[in-house]
């Protein structure tokens, strides 16, 4: 019939309208680099994604990485591009690691060495060389002696993931609360490695204009978070969006979500 010819005629000119947009928007806006989270690599929480995989996985992710011409760069360098408003190229990423885990020395260390990539591990200060409960299980976490060999690596740069791990914005009407957790922790670790830390990874993501300001004035040049807020991906040097690593993404899932364009699309809900 005539009407059912016209009318899916116009739903696909509206579909095929509303695809070129999307690719469009997407090629306008360009890819980002990915800034890819993990936290533990080995047994401790291979069982639980998002917080950790094996170092199997692990070794199979970065050989992904090496073998299909990924650029890896430093948190800071890719701070310094957007600074500048410089864009970045297609499969271009940023290795980071929450929490400060034991085998982020043990397990992480040897195979960035073996694939020459940079990383940034964010520590919790008051975890440093000691064995603690984290996400309700026991885990180690690294000790001083660790910390500067992997620093002396010329690989591994340290950031500050608070005091305690405590959810900051519960901290925003207690001003002192919130400095032990981010300045006094940030003069400490300087101290203790003999040098700069300039980046700040919010506890369990999460972060308000308060936190944000308070990292800001600690001398913090930038901070990440995984909180998932509408806006441009880069457009806040305080709240850099992540991509949680799980561990169980298989290579196609992997591309795509190393792509440049996967926050993009997530921003815009497909």
């Amino acid at each position: 019939m005539i009407w059912v010819r016209k009318t899916l005629l116009y739903v696909g000119v509206f579909l095929g309208t509303g695809f070129l947009i999307w690719v469009g928007y997407l090629w306008k806006s360009g890819p980002d680099a990915t800034i890819l989270m993990y936290h533990s690599v080995g047994e401790t929480f291979a069982d639980t994604p998002g917080l950790g995989m094996t170092t199997e996985t692990f070794v199979r992710q970065m050989a992904f990485f090496k073998r299909h011409g990924y650029r890896v760069l430093r948190l800071t360098d890719l701070i310094e591009r957007l600074k500048r408003g410089k864009r970045v190229g297609p499969k271009t990423i940023v290795l980071t690691f929450d929490d400060g885990y034991e085998d982020n020395y043990t397990n992480v260390l040897p195979v960035l060495k073996k694939y020459g990539f940079a990383a940034t591990v964010f520590v919790v200060t008051d975890l440093i060389g000691r064995e603690a409960r984290m996400f309700d299980r026991p885990a180690k976490f690294l000790s001083v002696a660790m910390m500067r060999e992997m620093a002396d690596s010329g690989l591994i740069d340290f950031g500050l993931h608070s005091a305690t791990h405590a959810y900051l914005p519960d901290l925003d009407g207690d001003p002192q609360a919130l400095s032990r957790e981010v300045d006094a922790p940030r003069r400490f670790l300087e101290g203790l490695l003999e040098r700069p830390v300039p980046v700040f990874s919010y506890p369990v993501g999460g972060y308000s204009r308060a936190v944000q300001q308070r990292v800001r004035d600690a001398g913090f040049c930038a901070a990440v978070t995984t909180y998932p807020k509408k806006g441009y991906i880069h457009d806040d040097l305080f709240a850099l969006k992540r991509v949680k690593m799980n561990g169980t993404e298989h290579p196609v899932e992997l591309f795509f979500k190393t792509s440049g364009y996967y926050l993009t699309m997530k921003e815009m809900d497909v």
